[in-house]
């Protein structure tokens, strides 16, 4: 009976360099693709966290108005990254927007004021689009009906 070479013995104890190189090599790839689509889906998160959260804020500013009987007021900060609600001549209640997401005018003022007592608006009503700072196609935008004061949340301008 032959007994095996020594290099036969190595030669199937194990995996070459070349092939723990070419494994390592792949897994690379396959986690850079896996990361930059986790990362696009965690901004798109983001992106309707805050859609949501200032739809809400904007809907509570006018049932506010409604209910108090004392204008109320959603206003953009300056900086794109806020906003503050004021209920009559009360203390501004400022809100952030999650990380990396900012809010501007497309059409109409910078601010909102729904007039007691059906909580309405008296102008032409206004968009406001919310944008990721890291993707600039992902974008949403935040309707206020002029006259009713209804507010929509939707991927389009018009």
């Amino acid at each position: 009976m032959r007994r095996p070479s020594r290099t036969a013995k190595r030669r199937a104890a194990g995996f070459t360099l070349l092939e723990l190189l070419l494994v390592i090599a792949i897994l690379g790839i396959v986690a850079g693709i896996f990361s930059w689509f986790l990362l696009r889906s965690l901004r798109q998160t983001e992106l309707r966290d805050a859609g949501a959260q200032l739809v809400a804020d904007l809907r509570r500013a006018r049932s506010d108005a409604q209910k108090s009987g004392q204008v109320t007021t959603l206003q953009l900060d300056p900086l794109k990254t806020g906003y503050t609600v004021r209920v009559g001549a009360g203390t501004p209640a400022a809100r952030e927007l999650p990380h990396r997401v900012m809010v501007e005018t497309e059409t109409g003022p910078p601010q909102v004021l729904y007039q007691p007592p059906f909580g309405t608006l008296d102008d032409s009503g206004v968009v406001w689009r919310l944008r990721s700072l890291s993707y600039t196609d992902l974008q949403l935008y935040v309707k206020v009906v002029g006259i009713t004061g209804k507010v929509m949340l939707s991927g389009a301008a018009d």
